[in-house]
């Protein structure tokens, strides 16, 4: 599949048309551990900006539903085929860095060391509950069955305030409008505690996105993603080799690795020969009943904000 550059423009038209098909809302995430008795899903809303469509983060949620129809909805997630692996523990580099962040509130998602101090994540993680931030509190790196190589204790998080700007609360579903999805991309200021810190994932340090284009271009369009999905959420599960299909002009990716609930804040990296290099978190993902008509979301490096010091 050609990778393309899209214009934001274009994919509110697109979500113009979408919307004439779509009135009902869904559930966002609640991010807390599934209760007992229930069974997770990846929730999405469409909310009305410009006509265009609001797109779900891919944190925990609960819903009462039968596992076989879980299994459906997910399998439509995954573009029609589960393409991911178990990595087995003790993690080796790159994916030792990879790891879960927990908030104060309990949101968990997951984050990447890309500095013996700093790690990456997806913004919307601190913002789950109205009129405040849910500071972050552990990152565990390695994470394997309620273990880990290395914790760190969250000292800040930091992202762009015009990030809040665009969502909406209703009740307890949270919605990010399409003109903030850029920002949906954070620091973490770490602080090491215990454990044997992994080696740092590294980063993408361009600045310019027609040079991330050619850079993904270079490796076939194709990036490898990991992350603790919600049906598998104490384990590190990875899609090695998913398209990259758009680059779009607000430096968002647009790409088909199979995530769920749970991969926020995931990393996006390509398999260089110098080595791994990330180059986008994943920010959203349609519900499974809109699975045709968009690919995932990640944010790309390009949006981060200055660094914490």
């Amino acid at each position: 599949m050609k990778l393309v550059k899209k214009r934001v423009g274009l994919v509110l038209l697109a979500s113009v048309l979408l919307m004439m098909l779509v009135v009902a809302l869904s559930k966002y995430a609640s991010t807390r551990t599934p209760a007992k008795g229930t069974a997770p899903s990846l929730a999405a809303s469409v909310a009305q900006e410009s006509a265009a469509e609001a797109m779900a983060p891919d944190v925990d949620e609960t819903e009462t539903a039968n596992a076989s129809e879980i299994a459906k909805q997910n399998l439509k997630l995954f573009f029609g085929k589960d393409d991911r692996v178990f990595i087995p523990a003790p993690y080796a580099p790159p994916y030792a860095a990879i790891g879960k962040m927990e908030t104060v509130g309990e949101t968990r998602c997951t984050a990447t060391l890309v500095a013996p101090d700093l790690a990456v994540t997806a913004a919307h993680c601190f913002l789950m509950t109205p009129h405040k931030i849910d500071q972050g509190k552990w990152f565990w790196a390695g994470y394997h069955q309620g273990k880990w190589q290395a914790r760190y204790q969250v000292e800040t998080q930091v992202f762009n305030p015009k990030f809040r700007q665009g969502l909406d609360y209703k009740g307890d579903d949270v919605y990010i409008r399409p003109r903030v999805a850029r920002y949906d991309i954070a620091w973490l200021k770490l602080k090491f505690v215990d454990g044997v810190a992994p080696a740092p994932m590294s980063l993408y340090t361009g600045n310019h996105p027609d040079d991330l284009l050619a850079q993904i271009h270079r490796y076939d369009s194709k990036v490898t993603q990991a992350g603790f999905a919600h049906d598998h959420n104490e384990l590190l599960t990875a899609h090695k080799g998913c398209m990259v299909t758009a680059l779009v002009d607000n430096n968002t990716l647009e790409h088909r690795c199979d995530t769920l609930s749970g991969d926020s804040g995931s990393p996006l990296w390509l398999n260089t020969e110098n080595g791994p290099m990330l180059v986008a978190v994943q920010s959203s993902a349609p519900d499974w009943f809109n699975r045709a008509k968009a690919d995932n979301t990640a944010v790309t490096v390009l949006q981060l904000p200055k660094k914490p010091q």
